[in-house]
């Protein structure tokens, strides 16, 4: 398994190479997902972030070969889903640099696989709808 970047100049070499299309495939995980939001949102606000990653998920998909489509790529709901949660995180911890905050938000929800399900009351990974748009939780707000 690849490792996340830690430092602050080592996580500016990994987004640089996330959103300049030279990240390999097999680093673009799910912690690293966590990580790129965590620090998107510490740097830019929540909608900026938002704005970041749907431009630059997608940008890397096309990069690697994934093709954003009704079924694989991009999915918005998720990647909003996210960022609400990873913001929620960053109210309660309170001021905190970048890097830790990405380490934080990594070593909390990296290994919570059910996270949706407690949000959504339908397979959220699987809706073509939610992939293409913004569904907010039907079982439980995110703030």
């Amino acid at each position: 398994m690849p490792t996340l970047p830690l430092t602050e100049s080592e996580i500016n070499a990994f987004l640089a190479a996330f959103e300049g299309g030279t990240l390999p495939k097999e680093r673009w995980t799910h912690s690293a997902h966590l990580l790129t939001g965590a620090c998107y949102l510490h740097m830019l606000g929540e909608e900026p972030a938002i704005q970041r990653m749907r431009i630059c998920i997608k940008r890397h998909n096309e990069s690697v070969g994934t093709q954003n489509t009704d079924t694989g790529g991009y999915h918005e709901t998720i990647t909003i889903t996210w960022i609400k949660l990873l913001n929620r995180l960053l109210r309660e911890s309170g001021t905190m640099k970048r890097a830790a905050f990405a380490r934080l938000a990594v070593e909390r929800f990296s290994g919570d696989r059910e996270i949706f399900r407690r949000y959504y009351a339908f397979d959220l990974v699987k809706s073509v709808e939610a992939r293409r748009t913004w569904i907010p939780p039907d079982l439980h707000p995110l703030d």
